[in-house]
Parts: C-alpha cells; structure tokens; sequence
C-alpha cells in the first residue's frame, strides 16, 4: 500500500475522502469507469495521488471534471475506499481554488442567479402550468395540502420533460392525491451543484428551500427527479420524501387508475444513478413496467448496479461532456444491441441525454426514449 501523506490526507478527510486511505490500487474503479481511459487512468490514479499527497496534481486536475459521480467505481469497490467522493473532494479544491471549467462555472452560475442549470429566468419557472392537463394548486390556493409537489428544475424549463409534467397532473388529479405546488418560489434542489464541488452554493439553496418549505408548513414532498428526491431524502433532514413512481405503483394497486390499453414492444429500462446505486431504486420501476398490458421487459448489458450513467450528472446537463467517451451513445448501443424498441426512463437529466445519445447513434428509427410516466399515460388513457 502506498505510504499515505499525513498533512493531505488531513486535508482529503476534511473535503470527505478520508476512505481513500483504504485503497490498495486494485484498478477495479478504473476498470468499470464508464469514461476513463488507458491515458485518463481514471479515478485510480487520483486516488493514489490523494495517499501521497501530490497537491500540485491534485489542486489543478482538469480530469476531475470528467467524474460524472455516477459511483459505479464505490460500487466495486472491494475494499470501500468510495472513490467517487476522491473526485468530489477534488472537484470541492478546484472550486475553492477558481480552477473550475468555463461549463461548470456557467451550470453554477445560473443556478446561483435563476435558480436552474439553464439560466432561464426563475419568473418562469412555472409558465408550464398554462399548457397543463387540469388545474394545478399552488400552496397559496391550497394552504390545507398534504404533499408538496416539488416539479424541480427539468419538468418546469426544459420543454421536453414539461410534457411529461402535463401528463404528471393529469395522473395526479386522478389518483386524487392532496397536493400543491410553490410554482415561481420553488428553488433548485441543489443536488448536481453539490456534485460539482460547490458546497457553499448547495448549502445556500438548501437554506432558502428549508425556509420556504417552513413558511408554508412543508412536511411530506413528492418528486419525479431523481436528482431532487436523493437530496431531499439523504441530505435534507426532517421531512418524508417520496418518488412519485411510489405514489403511481400505490395506485396502480389500489385501482385508482386502470392500465387498460396495451403497449405491444419490447422495453428496456435505463437505471438512473441517483435512483439505483446512491439509493437502491432497481425493482420499483422494472414493476410498474411490467404493470402495463404488452410490454415485453429486456434487459441491457449494463443493468441495475451495473447500469452506466447517462452522462447528465454533476453539472454535465448543461455543456457538453469533454470525455473522449461519450456515456449516452454508449448506452444508446447497448439499447439497441438488446433489441428494444422503447428505452423507459424515470430521470428527466437521463431522458435528454439519452434522446441525443440514440439521434447521435442513429438508431433513433429502431429505439424512442420514453419516460415511465408516458407509458402509463398511455396506458391508462389510451393518448400519447
């Protein structure tokens, strides 16, 4: 084992990668990384960098940026050193050192300015409602409500993942859920900030959020982000989160809604990160899927702990992905390869990664990206 650097490490521990100490350089990480190559040596080479204390490759590391935190390095790892939190301390030096990248440094900049990745006015957040199927309370419309539905960032701006909230209101209204949304005075989650380094940033958005959900009472929230509900569950305290894939199975069971229309292909199901391996998520929406008259469920090569990330995490939604692999095409292969006609997704990051990643791939004409949420809309109501 490498004879680990004292001072530095002191300083690895304080950015939260104490458990590099553990690592024996197996090369498993760099093995099952899905962007490093032979040259990056990634995340491996950093990790023995953070034992020796080689500040002066670790305080400037361009590399780390490649890091899409997506853990599956902690996850093999055998001896649980959690080498994606080396990366993320590196990451966390690079933004106290103003050595971020232009793409991250703008991805941090509009979400500190209007709240989102894009930059797109916060005033705007919910200018989806209009296009709305049913009417949607707001918690100054509906101050006796059970749930808060925190929509986040993708489902109110971006207009692909906003039809997928119309469908969203639909179902709910149905399903007969108590719930109001903060409309302009949600915030960001602050989930992918925090993966990109910025705790100052992170812990500014949760305080604003905390005193938001505190001025109207908040104490149980839904979301259908991924990225929000690992935040909100893990790093958030005091209140009851739920996915809304829990509340659509509940009442899929119950019968509140009625899966009556077929849907005759083959589906694959692309475990998002924030949902599998940082919260164990793997079952849940393989049964919903299955749930549905027609479908016939594949697998991909990479699935459930094994799944490859999207390439949308830690900032990287925003710009585009300096790698030399490119994680989307990758995945987009593999959907193609297992012969699915329809690639189901529960992450709105992943749906817009992965819809570039099968147009880039050409074989957009053989797989379409639909979200879970779409395929139950069909379903139950027989309209796209």
């Amino acid at each position: 084992m490498a004879r680990i650097n004292p001072e530095y490490f002191e300083i690895m521990k304080e950015f939260g990668a104490e458990n590099a100490v553990k690592c024996y350089q197996c090369g498993n990480c760099t093995g099952i990384c899905p962007v490093s190559t032979t040259d990056e040596n990634l995340p491996r080479r950093f990790v023995l960098y953070s034992q020796l204390g080689i500040e002066e490759r670790l305080e400037d590391a361009p590399e780390a940026w490649l890091c899409l935190q997506c853990r599956l390095c902690t996850e093999l790892c055998p001896r649980e050193a959690y080498p994606s939190d080396v990366m993320l301390a590196l990451k966390r030096l690079a933004v106290e050192s103003g050595k971020t990248p232009p793409y991250i440094r703008d991805f941090l900049s509009n979400v500190h300015k209007q709240k989102n990745p894009w930059g797109l006015g916060k005033f705007k957040r919910e200018d989806w409602l209009k296009k709305a199927d049913g009417d949607v309370p707001k918690v100054k419309d509906n101050p006796e409500f059970e749930w808060l539905w925190f929509v986040g960032c993708a489902h109110s701006f971006d207009n692909r993942n906003i039809e997928i909230s119309k469908k969203l209101v639909r179902l709910l209204n149905d399903i007969g859920i108590n719930y109001a949304i903060l409309g302009r005075e949600e915030g960001c989650c602050g989930n992918d900030v925090r993966r990109a380094g910025e705790e100052g940033l992170f812990e500014l958005l949760m305080d604003e959020n905390v005193r938001t959900f505190d001025k109207y009472g908040v104490e149980r929230l839904f979301t259908h982000s991924p990225h929000c509900f690992n935040t909100f569950k893990n790093e958030y305290e005091g209140y009851d989160v739920k996915l809304f894939l829990e509340i659509l199975y509940d009442a899929i069971k119950a019968g509140k809604i009625e899966l009556k229309h077929e849907i005759n292909k083959k589906v694959t199901y692309h475990d998002s990160c924030f949902l599998g391996r940082y919260n164990g998520i793997y079952d849940l929406p393989r049964e919903i899927l299955m749930s549905i008259p027609g479908i016939e469920l594949v697998e991909m090569k990479s699935n459930r702990e094994l799944s490859l990330c999207c390439g949308g995490g830690a900032g990287n939604i925003v710009g585009d992905f300096p790698g030399e692999i490119q994680p989307a095409r990758v995945r987009a292969i593999e959907a193609a390869e297992c012969g699915a006609e329809i690639m189901a997704v529960a992450c709105p990051f992943c749906m817009l990664m992965l819809e570039d990643g099968v147009k880039t791939e050409k074989v957009d004409d053989r797989v379409a990206v639909k979200d879970i949420v779409e395929l139950i809309y069909y379903s139950v109501y027989g309209e796209e």
